[in-house]
């Protein structure tokens, strides 16, 4: 695995241990979890590790609301893995503007490291057409301005990025292990949400494969 890509992985603030918005209302998430998706075809799952060292870097965990988990099920069915039917999945997650987030990182991660894994996830957006260079350019100025708060300290082992997309509302949260908000933003515009989901989904990522097949597992 090469450096960028172990500083992608790192940067990708999406995800949960758990599956069931419900999970997220029990442990007081700070931000809001109403109206998401249960049961089948709600929610994509995966444990993202450094393969070499069998390390586990953070569990990503990503919900969506009732009309995308709609059109999970018609895609998917009681159907097997699909190159073709796992991109229309693939599409409709993009689309969505119903998401609830959430990562949580099994190691310390320093500033430094997430920063340069979002200016490449950011690069990575753009250059498959989800965001101009100019909505980079914004996104990654201002990034850079909110997480110094975080400078020499960084997300430490337990941490969770939530991330709330409703429309073009993005509700950003770092929360501690003690329940405390260290960090939090709420931009609007599509191409906040394009930034986050993009991240994840673009052809390209290392997430991509992993989420969309964790769709399939079990149905």
């Amino acid at each position: 695995m090469t450096p960028r890509l172990f500083r992608s992985a790192l940067a990708l603030l999406v995800v949960v241990v758990g599956t069931a918005p419900a999970a997220a209302q029990d442990r007081g998430a700070p931000v809001d979890t109403m109206g998401l998706a249960e049961g089948p075809f709600s929610s994509m799952d995966m444990l993202y590790e450094r393969t070499i060292f069998n390390v586990d870097v953070l569990r990503l965990h990503m919900v969506f609301g009732p009309e995308t988990a709609a059109t999970f099920s018609d895609l998917v069915g009681e159907g097997s893995y699909d190159g073709e039917v796992a991109e229309r999945v693939a599409e409709a997650a993009l689309a969505s503007e119903d998401v609830l987030v959430r990562s949580r990182f099994l190691r310390d991660v320093s500033l430094d490291q997430f920063m340069d894994g979002l200016r490449d996830n950011l690069r990575m957006a753009r250059e498959q057409g989800f965001l101009t260079p100019e909505e980079e350019a914004t996104i990654r100025r201002e990034t850079q301005a909110q997480y110094a708060i975080l400078s020499g300290r960084g997300i430490r082992k337990g941490e969770t990025m939530w991330y709330r997309i409703r429309g073009d509302s993005l509700h950003v949260a770092l929360e501690s292990l003690d329940g405390e908000v260290l960090l939090e933003d709420r931009p609007v515009g599509p191409e906040r949400r394009m930034a986050v989901l993009g991240g994840y989904l673009a052809r390209g990522s290392d997430f991509r494969e992993k989420l969309v097949r964790s769709l399939f597992q079990g149905h």
